[in-house]
């Protein structure tokens, strides 16, 4: 509506004047399009197409040019200069993801403003005007440069764009593969990997799909709908009430004996459980590295059919992968929840046995530190932070790992009783129990609410002060941070200033040296 009326009012005004208030409508334009974050390049690019395009129309407007021409001109620039803005607006509006996942046909969309744009260009008759011969040949390169120009998505986003392509197309596409793809768009758009950035993010996202499906057409919509079902699959879409739902009523049909692997996991060449499984055209599957070892060792024919074999014959298993995946996650659940025994045992080498084993767990992957969370140990972590030796300084760093995961992760620590007084008291303990403890605190101070808490512990602040002293250089510098994070509340500050926290620089400052460094 907004272009038809520009239109109009084109039509009512001589065709120079036209000319004129399209130019102000371009530079408009073009300053919209600057401020695009999403495709930055190609939208900066379109940009400096359209700042080269106002001096042209500057120039034609004073020069003895067809009315009707101008106007068609006018009409046409105008019209796409519009759609352009539109678009640019648009991309400042919506949700990231809903950009990303429709990058194609924007970029394909400014593209087209492009070309259009030079095409209009091209129906002025530059030969007849007055206008020296390089105007001429620079107008034409113009012309030339927007009706062949290209605005392509990134190598990262085509990647994002065609795993969901292969994640609806298999429809049966897993929680792993959702929860792969869904950190491939966090890395892609710069999301914060905390599982509540992701989840907001996912929440908007259906939002801008449901409005959007309000005007679109159907084939659209059928799309948005598949790609909201692949990601619902990932952890992120779920809120934790949902996961602790979803955990414990898939672990509560586990018994508590490991579950014995099917005859069909183990690789025939290597006798071990498959990890990524290919099928031949015959049937047989077999461990990828294995059967792709044994082609190139200049075998040609299948090890247990003997058929011919070529290595670009063989596909994935996906159904097995996900039967093998499936299997080891429920053992590793039932291995996980086992454990409670062995913490809860009155001999300390069991307890720090226990602990180690939890703690080499939650350093190969994300889900079996949530698994960590769900079974509710960070209270019994917590709980070891009263005792000594091995069995505390492996509880601190069990809660420094989960505390990394997520800002949901710190607030379940925090919760726990008397964390964050048992963490401070362990500031002044050994070197290390004090570097795990300032580690903990810092991250827990990423939480404002938390962050207070920290700096209203008595002593607290004292000792941080004391530790930038340290001779372990992270811990001094965990230490520093940590006070810079406490510094928010006027309370804190003045505890830092009766710790002497601000002398060693006020005596920088006084001493000259700030000043010579500045000159």
């Amino acid at each position: 509506m907004a272009a038809a009326n520009l239109i109009a009012n084109l039509q009512l005004i001589p065709a120079t004047e036209a000319i004129t208030k399209v130019v102000e409508e371009i530079k408009v334009t073009a300053r919209a399009a600057r401020d695009v974050l999403f495709e930055r390049e190609s939208f900066s690019e379109f940009s400096t197409f359209l700042d080269r395009v106002v001096p042209v129309l500057t120039e034609i407007s004073s020069k003895n040019s067809s009315p009707n021409t101008l106007r068609r001109v006018a009409d046409e620039l105008g019209r796409e200069s519009k759609e352009a803005r539109k678009l640019a607006s648009d991309c400042n509006q919506k949700n990231r993801i809903y950009l990303l996942v429709n990058c194609r046909r924007i970029l394909g969309r400014l593209e087209s403003s492009t070309k259009k744009i030079g095409r209009a260009l091209g129906i002025l008759d530059f030969a007849s005007l007055e206008i020296s011969a390089d105007v001429k040949d620079e107008i034409g390169a113009l012309i030339d440069a927007m009706e062949r120009a290209e605005f392509k998505a990134a190598v990262a986003e085509e990647e994002v764009l065609e795993n969901i392509e292969r994640g609806v197309h298999q429809r049966n596409a897993d929680r792993a593969y959702a929860n792969r793809l869904m950190s491939l768009i966090a890395d892609v758009l710069g999301i914060p990997p905390e599982r509540a950035a992701l989840k907001r993010e996912f929440e908007e996202f259906k939002r801008e799909v449901a409005e959007a499906q309000l005007k679109k057409d159907q084939a659209e919509a059928i799309q948005m709908d598949q790609i909201i079902a692949l990601l619902s699959r990932s952890d992120a879409a779920l809120s934790f009430k949902e996961k602790e739902s979803k955990y414990h009523s898939k672990r509560g049909s586990l018994g508590n004996q490991p579950l014995e692997p099917l005859q069909s996991f183990y690789c025939p060449i290597t006798r071990d459980v498959m990890v990524d499984p290919v099928e031949t055209p015959m049937g047989q599957t077999f461990e990828r590295s294995a059967i792709e070892k044994w082609l190139s060792d200049g075998n040609v024919n299948c090890p247990l059919t003997m058929a011919p074999l070529e290595i670009g014959l063989l596909r994935p298993n996906i159904t097995l992968r996900k039967s093998i995946e499936e299997w080891k996650e429920r053992n590793t659940m039932i291995l996980i929840a086992s454990m409670r025994l062995q913490l809860g045992s009155e001999d300390k080498q069991v307890v720090v046995q226990g602990l180690g084993q939890l703690l080499g767990l939650c350093k190969e992957d994300l889900s079996k530190r949530e698994f960590v969370v769900l079974e509710n140990y960070v209270p019994v972590f917590v709980g070891f932070l009263k005792r000594k030796g091995l069995v505390r300084t492996r509880a601190l760093e069990l809660l420094i790992m989960l505390a990394k995961d997520s800002n949901e992760n710190k607030e379940i620590i925090a919760k726990v009783d008397n964390t964050i007084e048992l963490t401070v008291r362990l500031l002044a303990k050994s070197i290390v129990e004090g570097k795990l403890a300032v580690a903990l605190l810092l991250e827990l101070s990423k939480i404002e609410e938390v962050c207070g808490r920290i700096g209203r512990v008595q002593g607290c602040i004292l000792l941080l002060v004391t530790m930038l002293n340290s001779d372990n250089a992270q811990a001094a510098n965990d230490a520093r941070e940590l006070l810079e994070n406490l510094s928010f509340s006027d309370q804190n500050v003045v505890q830092m200033a009766k710790a002497n926290y601000f002398t060693p620089l006020l005596q920088h400052i006084t001493s000259g040296a700030f000043f010579k460094l500045e000159q």
